[in-house]
């Protein structure tokens, strides 16, 4: 009888088929799963205010409504309002989407409401939110931009946008002069995004599609993934923006959505239209999952062994 080692055909190729489950295995648990810690509701006017996008210098927040920009501190007490300035309003800029911070500028995405078509990144001093004076219309070859927001990159030197239209391109700005530099293809397509913000390798963005849909992608090789959905049961609702800060209730990812709630539902203070920051935080990867794999395979890798070392009957 001969024994199988371990360096046999047979065995390396179960080898290798369990490295490769363990692989995929180990990719689909690799899925951030983010859990609701709370709710922040913001009701009129107060709720205007906030009613398109959120960024953070990790000490205050700072929101974008259409027509200007709000400070705030931890408590959200306000603290400074600044409108559109007149040279901005004058190019027809009458919108501004989601927003941005890095290295004491807010970023602020501007177009105009009648047909979208001057898509401008504009940039406040975020001490004063006063205007610094620099804005940048985009253009980009084949695809659309309509500044519903605007994510910044400022180690790699990058801002990014996208087409409000379902499109799987994520269109990048060279940050000195919001030239267009190149465009990343996501593996799926995406529409009607409201806000985005970077982490490490990965944008993470709104949707105000039917299911109000948190994603991110992955800026390396165009991976998607839908993390959560924050569609509420009655009412008409709006995704919009969204940022990262840590908070004390253990959150880290906050998004915005704007409730204006059926007449019917129960609690009074229910029917009045709100924006409600919703607070996430990040679960760990939970380590007995790994185990339990890991365990799985070794097991099927014993039996695989054990069958490949039955002994053979021996030719008369």
């Amino acid at each position: 009888m001969k024994h199988l080692g371990i360096g046999s055909p047979g065995i390396a190729r179960s080898l290798t088929c369990l490295a490769l489950a363990f692989a995929a295995c180990s990719t689909a648990s690799a899925t951030e799963q983010w859990t609701q810690v709370g709710v922040d509701k913001f009701y009129l006017p107060v709720g205007l205010y906030r009613s398109q996008g959120i960024t953070t210098d990790g000490k205050q927040w700072f929101f974008s409504w259409q027509y200007g920009l709000e400070r705030a501190n931890d408590a959200y007490a306000s603290s400074q309002l600044a409108s559109i300035p007149p040279s901005l309003l004058g190019q027809g800029l009458n919108h501004i989407g989601d927003i941005d911070y890095a290295n004491g500028v807010i970023y602020a995405a501007l177009d105009e409401t009648s047909d979208y078509m001057n898509p401008t990144i504009a940039l406040f001093n975020a001490s004063d939110l006063s205007y610094t004076g620099r804005s940048y219309k985009l253009t980009m070859p084949q695809t659309k931009d309509i500044a519903s927001w605007v994510a910044v990159d400022a180690a790699r030197g990058f801002g990014y946008g996208k087409e409000w239209a379902s499109s799987a391109n994520i269109n990048v700005y060279n940050l000195s002069d919001w030239s267009f530099s190149h465009s990343i293809k996501l593996q799926e397509p995406l529409e009607r995004i409201q806000g985005a913000k970077l982490r490490g390798d990965w944008l993470y963005l709104s949707s105000d599609n039917a299911t109000k849909s948190v994603y991110r992608a992955n800026l390396l090789n165009g991976y998607v993934e839908e993390l959560f959905q924050l569609r509420q049961p009655t009412g008409t609702q709006e995704i919009e923006g969204l940022s990262f800060r840590d908070t004390p209730d253990g959150a880290s990812l906050h998004v915005l959505l704007i409730h204006d709630p059926d007449s019917n539902e129960v609690s009074p203070a229910s029917t009045t239209l709100n924006v409600g920051l919703y607070h996430y935080a990040l679960a760990p990867v939970p380590e007995p999952a790994t185990w339990v794999s890991l365990t799985a395979g070794l097991a099927l890798l014993a039996t695989l062994a054990s069958r490949r070392r039955r002994p053979r009957p021996v030719d008369a």
